[in-house]
């Protein structure tokens, strides 16, 4: 995996924020009543009926993104793969963040979003 630690921290934003837009878009299509998602000051939180609130977060520092599960008390940080284009988890590089959330979201939260 090539290591993203290297890049900017702009450009860290940049990506951050694509994959921030795709996720929210891929929430337009998601009745209110399943679930919400809300970017704000550095972070998406998807809001789910149950009260439940899973949180990506941009780390600047150490160029990653990190998805709070608190609900199922897990936590995942994500590195930026250049050479693939994915955010990878740091302790599974086989779990890759978009497939994982969808993962999560369906097995989890009975919500099936095209991401």
């Amino acid at each position: 995996m090539s290591r993203a630690e290297q890049m900017s921290e702009s450009e860290f934003r940049t990506l951050a924020g694509k994959i921030y837009a795709r996720i929210d878009k891929a929430f337009e299509a998601v009745d209110p009543d399943d679930a919400e998602c809300e970017i704000s000051q550095g972070a998406l939180t998807i809001s789910l009926p149950d009260g439940a609130k899973w949180i990506l977060s941009q780390q600047p520092p150490v160029r990653q993104l990190w998805l709070a599960v608190a609900s199922l008390g897990r936590a995942y940080h994500f590195d930026y793969d250049t050479v693939r284009d994915v955010w990878i988890d740091d302790k599974a590089p086989e779990r890759e963040l978009i497939s994982h959330l969808s993962t999560l979201l369906r097995d989890n939260a009975r919500i099936d979003v095209s991401l």
